[in-house]
């Protein structure tokens, strides 16, 4: 009896311990996105503007695995988040990457 209660405690701490990686992994993916996004609209200063102010909601993050060709470009990731700023302005953020760690691809939308 004691051997399947320790069992059980460490699978759901190690569980959950998995979980906040996973979870972390996809809030600093998402950062990366809106980071490419800056530099990407650099030139636009109303979209720099609004993209300085941006916060991720970060419970809206969501990885989703493609790993195929679009076109001749090969994409392994998109994410797709929530974002708000000061001014109540929100958004939904899409970014396309070629491996976890280079964004090739941003896409705003406002929401009126």
């Amino acid at each position: 009896m004691k051997f399947t209660t320790r069992f059980l405690l460490t699978s759901v701490l190690l569980l959950s311990t998995g979980s906040f990686a996973v979870y972390a992994s996809d809030i600093s993916m998402a950062n990366q996105c809106l980071a490419y996004g800056k530099r990407v609209m650099k030139d636009n200063q109303e979209m720099m503007t609004l993209l300085s102010q941006a916060k991720i909601n970060e419970e809206s993050v969501q990885i989703n695995n493609y790993s195929k060709a679009l076109g001749k470009q090969f994409i392994s990731t998109e994410l797709v988040a929530k974002i708000h700023s000061d001014q109540e302005q929100p958004g939904n953020i899409l970014c396309l990457f070629e491996s976890d760690d280079k964004p090739l691809y941003f896409h705003l939308t406002l929401m009126e």
